[in-house]
């Protein structure tokens, strides 16, 4: 007779399995006869959520440092001086997953009315973004590789390490929500498909991802940045210096001067990898809630005296908690001193006025030097974007009214 704990074990497994996959399938019926070569931007945003903020978290990162192996893209990034200064380089990253993470969970542009409901925020991103981009002389063919990276690695990555592949839905529906952010890039000679997009990259690494002076000094900035957020114990940051190789491919380890990693080291992690993807799969209940960077809601957020409508990170960046509101209550800030008194926390990385704790503004997202710059021309472009009016907290009319108060 089988006892009640293998019952409930088996009951469980099941429960597991059919909710698991309940979200893919249930897309995946829902849109089985659209023809994706004439969707909306807008419509496969839903496919994209999905499948991005629920089952696929990986790889990202990833992107954002492969980019650093191709010459004229390093030298560009040194040349700026926004990766040379610790300080700097956080506020860089924050704003650039800011400035991403807004276009990809909001809805896209253009509005579907023009009233003060209609959400703007992935307008404004994209805006902000040209309106930086447009301050540097970058090639057209690296804006295109950088914008293939963002597809291309997270789909690598999903299928090597995650506890499912994406389907092709998924992989189409990346494509058009990534090319229709391109081209309000201004970015030129965007693919037809995804294994066009496949095929350039390949090409254009082949050609231009090869070792250079500043492809090694930046990917040393960068991983330096990153050790320094490991622990002091001995032998955790040569660890996870050689994690952080294994997860280069050799091609990227190349251009930017980089060893090997330990060949035990390498196996392990992978193993642990698939390990991790083994639980996922068949122990672990899926996300019930999306694991979001940027607020979702259109509700402002006033913490500081000037009452301008601002927006607060989700969670405290380990490298710097850039936009990360200041514990407010008696048993939040008793906490904070608890763990700043048995040293489990940093108190060079606490929220204050350091970090930007009354939140942000699209609009001032980028380089220090330029974050009273440009507001009027990003607003200007977005409603163009949006095809209608930016209204509401995040038009330039609500903050121009808080500031006439003061």
């Amino acid at each position: 007779m089988v006892s009640l704990p293998v019952c409930c074990l088996a009951i469980y497994l099941l429960i597991v399995r059919i909710l698991r996959y309940r979200r893919v399938n249930r897309t995946s019926r829902k849109y089985a006869d659209l023809n994706l070569d004439a969707i909306t931007p807008q419509k496969v945003q839903e496919i994209v959520y999905d499948s991005l903020f629920y089952d696929m978290v990986l790889g990202t990162q990833v992107t954002l440092f492969k980019i650093y192996g191709v010459p004229t893209i390093a030298t560009l990034l040194l040349k700026s001086g926004e990766m040379t200064d610790e300080v700097q380089l956080n506020k860089r990253l924050a704003d650039t997953a800011t400035l991403i993470a807004t276009f990809i969970s909001n809805p896209s542009p253009p509005c579907s009315s023009t009233d003060d409901r209609s959400d703007p925020r992935a307008a404004i991103a994209l805006a902000r973004i040209n309106y930086i981009h447009e301050k540097y002389p970058i090639r057209n063919e690296d804006l295109l590789y950088n914008l293939a990276l963002f597809m291309l690695e997270p789909v690598r990555w999903t299928a090597r390490f995650n506890w499912r592949p994406h389907t092709s839905l998924e992989k189409k529906a990346i494509f058009i929500l990534w090319t229709d952010a391109g081209r309000r890039m201004g970015i030129e000679n965007i693919w037809s498909s995804y294994e066009e997009m496949e095929n350039w990259a390949h090409t254009y690494e082949e050609e231009n991802m090869i070792p250079s002076e500043s492809a090694y000094n930046l990917s040393r900035i960068t991983i330096n940045h990153m050790l320094n957020r490991v622990p002091s114990f001995p032998g955790l940051k040569s660890l996870a210096y050689n994690v952080f190789l294994t997860l280069l491919d050799e091609r990227t380890r190349y251009a930017m001067g980089l060893p090997a990693p330990n060949r035990a080291i390498s196996s392990t992690i992978y193993a642990l990898f698939h390990i991790r993807a083994w639980i996922v799969h068949y122990l672990c209940l899926p996300r019930f809630k999306p694991a979001l960077w940027v607020q979702m809601n259109m509700n402002p957020i006033c913490p500081s005296a000037d009452e301008i409508p601002r927006m607060h990170a989700v969670y405290p960046r380990r490298s710097g908690p850039y936009y990360f509101p200041e514990p407010t209550g008696y048993f939040a800030v008793k906490l904070q001193r608890l763990l700043l008194a048995l040293g489990l926390k940093n108190p060079d990385k606490i929220p204050g006025k350091r970090w930007r704790s009354e939140g942000y503004r699209l609009e001032e997202l980028g380089p220090v030097r330029w974050e009273n710059e440009g507001h009027e021309e990003v607003m200007a472009a977005a409603a163009q974007m949006q095809g209608c009016p930016i209204s509401g907290p995040w038009s330039l009319d609500a903050r121009k009214g808080r500031e006439k108060k003061e």
